[in-house]
């Protein structure tokens, strides 16, 4: 009898413990289930090394395109004691393909600050091994971009909260007791300035209106000088260009130095006449000496009376004769004398 209540007891703790293991069994698997981790399904383990994995946890989602594909299963650092470097291992569906070069980006799902790891596939042929290391890299988290935004802006304040204080200390020093009467002295000086403005604007307004006809038909005349070149545009274009021609003619005969070698002439001419006006050189005595003519004057007499001389007696200029020519030259010049006194 007691040994079949022996029996009995055993068999309902070893019931009651079967219950509670199944029990506790399913519990796990219903908790894996809701984080996302299928029994049925194949999982393969990648890893990813990151400086910081604030917000991620173990069962953190895996991501591609916004579709869970595994979960983080594990994280540590990846060498002993160098917080460093912290080693994060996830699981992915084993039927996802991940070519190398594939990124592992740790991202902000929401504004609540939940983090998951999404996965960039790289564009390379080759698929990563079990066990293979991604590429780890760490997005800007939304409170660091409203950091970054706001600190310059938090240093532009401060500036311009200085920049008003040292302000302020300037008008309370100007509207002291001193101050106050500098800037009333100001204010007068202002009011004289407007005054002499007002005056000068009013001379101005009054010389405006004394010389509005001439300067109406000064504007007239420009206005007729303007339609007179108009109208004699082609006679102006036609004058240009004759004035052209004749600029390049003269260019061309090279005029410079023809003026030039002019000047030179015209000066040795200025100084040859003013050598013949002071008697230097045979011209000079020529222009200035009357004896040169004289003696040329009379030279010219006795050369003409002697040539009619030897015209009228021959036979005493040449006494040699051949065959007694001699002696007839100069019975000939005897009876010309002769015929002469006659006369």
């Amino acid at each position: 009898m007691n040994l079949k209540i022996d029996v009995l007891k055993i068999t309902r703790e070893v019931k009651i413990g079967t219950f509670v293991i199944v029990g506790i069994t399913i519990l796990l698997m219903g908790y894996n289930f809701l984080q996302g981790f299928h029994p049925l399904r194949v999982y393969t383990e990648y890893h990813a090394v990151y400086s910081n994995v604030s917000g991620i946890v173990k069962s953190s989602q895996v991501t591609i395109n916004g579709m869970k594909v595994g979960q983080v299963e594990d994280i540590r650092m990846l060498n002993a004691g160098d917080p460093s470097k912290i080693l994060v291992t996830f699981s992915m569906v084993g039927e996802v393909k991940v070519p190398k070069g594939s990124e592992a980006t740790i991202i902000s799902l929401d504004l609540l600050g939940t983090k998951v790891i999404d996965i960039a596939l790289g564009n390379n042929q080759e698929i990563l091994q079990k066990g293979d290391t991604l590429i780890g890299k760490i997005e800007e988290s939304l409170t660091t971009t409203i950091s970054d935004m706001v600190s310059p802006l938090k240093e532009r304040s401060e500036q311009a909260l200085v920049a008003l204080d040292k302000v302020l200390n300037s008008m309370n020093e100007v509207f002291d007791s001193t101050g106050t009467r500098r800037l009333a002295g100001s204010i007068l000086d202002v009011s004289k300035s407007i005054q002499n403005l007002r005056s000068i604007t009013e001379r101005i307004d009054k010389l405006t209106m004394d010389e509005s006809e001439k300067i109406q038909t000064m504007f007239s005349n420009i206005e007729s000088i303007t339609r007179n070149l108009r109208n004699n545009n082609e006679a102006i274009s036609k004058s240009i260009k004759n004035i052209s021609k004749i600029s390049d003619t003269l260019a061309a005969a090279e005029l410079a130095q023809t003026i030039h070698h002019t000047k030179i002439v015209m000066q040795e001419f200025a100084i040859a006449l003013q050598k013949i006006n002071k008697g230097d050189g045979t011209l000079g005595k020529l222009a200035t000496d009357d004896s040169l003519y004289n003696n040329l004057n009379r030279t010219n007499i006795e050369l003409t009376a002697l040539l009619k001389d030897m015209q009228e007696y021959p036979g005493r200029y040449f006494s040699v004769s051949v065959f007694g020519g001699g002696k007839r030259a100069d019975k000939t010049d005897k009876k010309r004398k002769a015929d002469k006194n006659i006369k």
